[in-house]
């Protein structure tokens, strides 16, 4: 039997907050605490490179240190889970690879996905891999006319990787994983029109449950209680992962979470998701950070207006946009990557104090603009 359950509303705050160049002491001992250490990957000239950072007294600075991770063209396709980040690259001679760096464990492994097949004519849709397993949604061009649609499921475990190929009935748009369970987000392009829901044990690799879910569901992705999120334009479905039963929350007409246009959502320990968020209401910049609490339907925004002078956002800093949001929970910090207006792909990292007493902490200037984050 499906559940069904609505909630109503969400509540905007607006984050007030000082500007430490002005409001903070430069020796306030509380900020010489931070003790943190990231490995930040910025983009720049079509590639993805990344730099170590780290605090020396109570700012930060770019570190000598290297790792596993090397300098590598912007990719087709991602997926994070935690420290662990899977890129899908396709050569020029159309072979596919998919890369999963481990940024806690600073190791990296490439795997060759597709050599079976003829890689021309795949067209890959989406990536999601969990401990020992990766999948690949992708299209099959038949013939001109007709594609036929899969998930590519890998098994890592051996030393020489193997396949199956699960097919599936609607084209493929998204993927996720829980509660070993892979959930695939799909689009009935010929008949409905609608997006659906497709259901497979990773384990046994059967199909467990389809279904239409309506119109213009944006993107799928696990919560921290295991269930999956499916973000609309107005609403989101939570998905019991188990039973399949569903709760809508509902939004209100100003107060759109949004979180659908982002590139990656991350969550802390209370569930509390951090994102950049598109706005074209609550800020002159037109992607800001923002975290939504899914608990009590709360979306805060921090906009650099309300805690960054004037000063700092035009000249000191020369912001365009945000580009990457974390939360350093160690430290209770806001991270937030940001793109310069130069228009030179250069960037900068600042550290905010959250609400309820927000305040601008540091920034670094980086050579490329801010993708990705991870803590060391």
């Amino acid at each position: 039997m499906k559940t069904y359950n609505l909630i109503y509303a969400a509540t905007v705050l607006f984050v007030l907050g000082c500007s430490k160049s002005s409001d903070v002491p430069e020796n306030n001992p509380e900020e010489r605490t931070l003790e943190s250490g990231y490995t930040l990957l910025v983009t720049k000239n079509n590639l993805l490179k990344n730099l170590f950072l780290q605090t020396e007294g109570q700012d930060l600075a770019i570190s000598t240190a290297s790792g596993t991770f090397e300098d590598q063209s912007l990719p087709e396709l991602t997926f994070e889970d935690g420290q662990v980040l899977s890129i899908l690259h396709r050569k020029t001679d159309c072979s596919i690879t998919v890369t999963i760096q481990d940024f806690e464990a600073d190791s990296l492994k490439t795997y060759s996905v597709f050599d079976d097949l003829n890689a021309c004519a795949v067209t890959t849709k989406a990536i999601a891999q969990m401990p020992g397993k990766l999948f690949i949604a992708y299209e099959l061009e038949v013939t001109s006319k007709v594609n036929d649609y899969y998930v590519r499921m890998i098994d890592l475990t051996e030393p020489e990787i193997s396949h199956i190929d699960a097919s599936i009935s609607l084209r493929p748009l998204q993927l996720a994983i829980a509660n070993n369970r892979l959930f695939i987000l799909t689009s009935d392009d010929e008949v409905t029109g609608e997006n659906g829901i497709s259901v497979f044990d990773v384990q046994t690799k059967a199909l467990l449950y389809e279904e239409l879910i309506g119109f213009d569901a944006h993107r799928i992705f696990r919560n921290p209680e295991g269930n999956i999120i499916i973000g609309y334009d107005q609403l989101h479905t939570t998905l019991n992962s188990v039973t399949m039963s569903k709760t809508y929350t509902n939004y209100g007409e100003t107060a759109l979470p949004n979180f659908i246009a982002s590139k990656a959502t991350h969550f802390d320990s209370s569930g509390k998701m951090y994102y950049e968020m598109p706005t074209e209401s609550f800020s002159s910049y037109p992607v800001i950070s923002a975290i939504y609490d899914f608990k009590i339907n709360t979306l805060t925004l921090y906009a650099f207006e309300n805690f960054l002078t004037e000063a700092q956002r035009n000249f000191e800093f020369d912001i365009e946009k945000t580009t990457m949001v974390r939360y350093d929970e160690n430290n209770n910090l806001l991270i937030i990557g940001y793109k310069k207006v130069n228009g030179s792909e250069q960037g900068g990292i600042m550290r905010v104090k959250p609400a309820p007493e927000p305040k601008f902490i540091d920034n670094l200037d980086v050579d490329g603009i801010p993708y990705a984050l991870y803590f060391k």
